[in-house]
């Protein structure tokens, strides 16, 4: 089957638009709008602008091209929910490299299958899992480490060998600059496996922006919208579903190191939230907490229709979501 983004007389939806193409789109219209707004658990939360996120992007990508990192060239991502998971994420889409998310509960035999089946060349974690890519993706040309595990601090540090995340940045002037192409690598997610070996599944750009559009559509997301994403980024809901249609339409996402119960509402409270994508465990847990009648939620994103539970939230559902 012919590729609507390459084929001869064929034009696709994002003919010479890519993901960094968006991100820089969004710097110039909505510059000072908030994009990605941090909130750990113990430290008061940290905004983003859309301009200031996209400048960091682009010192970190001319970072990664000075440290080696050349387009086609696969990078691991193995980090808990933190906004260097975001910077180096983006980072290297622009940059050309492929982003391999993975999940950060993988053993060290799953860790070694994923560096090897890809081929990863160098890999940016955190702390609490640095000595576990040491040992296991021995493959590597280098290793960075984030200074905390998900905004805590951190039990133990980082191997002799590795980098510290901050090093890596660079002039944001120096950014890579390379042609717009829909149909290249954008991504790597890996299946959880549990019939057999994981599957690489890979993203283009194309890919990206897709789940973008079309999520942001089924979730009627808007510019003023604030959504509050707590599922791993390491996969495709928290990733597409909630980070990138926020992207798509200029609005805010909120990002939390993890779901927890007694933090949801507060933080919900202290930044408008309007939007999140939920699962029944979190739906469950947040029953047995005081709901708040004054918050700003108007929509769930969920893949189950539970009234009863909605109605207790105030909050209508979109079923499917998740």
């Amino acid at each position: 089957m012919p590729n609507p983004t390459t084929a001869p007389g064929i034009v696709g939806p994002f003919a010479g638009l890519d993901v960094p193409g968006l991100l820089d789109m969004r710097a110039r219209t909505r510059r000072d709008h908030p994009f990605l707004i941090w909130a750990p658990f113990d430290a008061p939360a940290r905004r983003w602008s859309y301009g200031e996120f996209h400048d960091r992007v682009g010192a970190l990508a001319a970072g990664l091209a000075r440290r080696g990192i050349k387009p086609g060239e696969f990078v691991l991502i193995h980090l808990d929910n933190c906004i260097e998971a975001m910077l180096a994420w983006f980072a290297c889409v622009e940059l050309g490299a492929v982003a391999v998310t993975t999940n950060t509960r993988s053993a060290p035999a799953e860790m070694e299958y994923f560096a090897g089946h890809c081929g990863a060349v160098a890999a940016i974690t955190q702390p609490a899992y640095a000595e576990l890519v040491a040992r296991h993706c021995k493959a590597l040309r280098w290793t960075a480490v984030i200074s905390h595990d998900a905004g805590a601090a951190p039990a133990a540090g980082a191997p002799a060998q590795a980098d510290s995340f901050e090093i890596l940045f660079a002039d944001s002037a120096d950014r890579p600059r390379r042609p717009a192409d829909p149909s290249a690598p954008c991504s790597v997610q890996y299946t959880s496996g549990t019939t057999s070996r994981p599957k690489a599944v890979l993203w283009t750009h194309a890919n990206a922006l897709w789940g973008a559009k079309v999520n942001a559509a089924h979730q009627d997301l808007h510019a003023r919208d604030v959504h509050q994403t707590y599922l791993p980024l390491f996969h495709t809901n928290a990733l597409a579903y909630s980070m990138l249609a926020s992207l798509w339409v200029g609005a805010t996402c909120v990002i939390q190191p993890r779901f927890s119960a007694s933090r949801f509402w507060p933080v919900a409270l202290e930044h408008g939230c309007t939007w999140t994508s939920t699962i029944p465990f979190c739906m469950k847990a947040l029953l047995e907490h005081e709901v708040p009648t004054h918050h700003t939620f108007r929509l769930w994103g969920t893949a189950v229709c539970e009234p009863p539970a909605f109605a207790a939230f105030g909050s209508r559902s979109s079923a499917g979501g998740a």
